[in-house]
Order: C-alpha cells, then structure tokens, then sequence
C-alpha cells in the first residue's frame, strides 16, 4: 500500500483590510513574513519535500506559499494557484484534492479561514483550530488521491 501525505497551511498574517484594500489583495504583515520564514526554515530542516504545492489565489496566501516553495528549494512547475481554494467549501475542497494526479504523494494546500480549519477537522475527525501560520500533516494509506472522498487520515500532526 502507498502512503500520500497531506500538509494544511492556513496562510500567515495578514494587514487588517479596510474600504481601500480589497480581502484578495491584503498582504502579510511583517509579523506574516517573519512567521512564515521560521515555518519554512522548520520545514527545511525537518527535510520535508512537496511534489505539489496549491495556494488560493489571494495575495497573503500566494506570499506565504512561495516563501515555503522558497525554502524547499521547489520546482516552479510543481507551484499552483488555484482560485477555488479561496473561500471554498469542504467538499470543494475535497473534490480539489480527489483529482491530484497520483504521481504526487506529498502536497500541500495553502488556504484560509474557515476552510482550512473545516478540512483539517474533517480528516481529524473532531473540531481543531488553525491560526495563522499553523501547519497540518496528514498521512493516508492509500495510492490515489481519490480515496481523500472516503478515507480518514491513518495519523497526524501539527508542525509549528
């Protein structure tokens, strides 16, 4: 049997918003970068490799991601920015995931709030938080992405 991996990453801080800068639009605070460089560099040391890396589309989560793609020394081709992750729904999201090729065994999915955290409750199978910069990792037991539809997490962890 194979095992996939699945890394949740809800985006790092972001500035407050106002009337002037739409939500898409908001970028990291500096508190933002500076967590999601310490995450990155955790990440390089612990040797974590991503095959694949989805980010929403909205600028804070984009800068997040591409700090960790940074820092994992990723291929840029294996980078992807999908406007379905902003704002999806858990079975979205879900069905996201169900169509990853099953050539990529470790992916990570850059999102927000609430998504993330219904995801990430999802797979643990109770309700769990997810602040800013928090990292889920989950393993499965399974070949395809598609079991994601019907398979639990076989175990998990936080990395922060």
């Amino acid at each position: 049997m194979g095992t996939k991996t699945l890394f949740l990453l809800r985006h790092a801080k972001a500035i407050t918003g106002g009337l002037l800068v739409p939500d898409q639009d908001r970028p990291l605070s500096d508190r933002g970068l500076k967590d999601s460089n310490k995450l990155g560099v955790k990440l390089h040391k612990k040797g974590v490799h991503l095959d694949l890396l989805v980010s929403s589309n909205a600028i804070r989560a984009i800068t997040t991601a591409q700090i960790i793609a940074n820092r994992l020394d990723m291929k840029r081709t294996n980078f992807l920015i999908d406007p379905l992750v902003y704002g999806a729904e858990l079975n979205a999201l879900l069905e996201l995931i169900s169509r990853i090729a099953k050539r990529y065994d470790d992916v990570m999915i850059v999102g927000h709030n609430p998504s993330i955290t219904h995801l990430a409750s999802h797979i643990v199978g109770e309700a769990i938080a997810m602040p800013t910069c928090s990292l889920m990792k989950a393993s499965f037991d399974f070949k395809d992405w598609r079991k994601i539809l019907t398979d639990k997490s076989s175990k998990f962890s936080f990395i922060n």
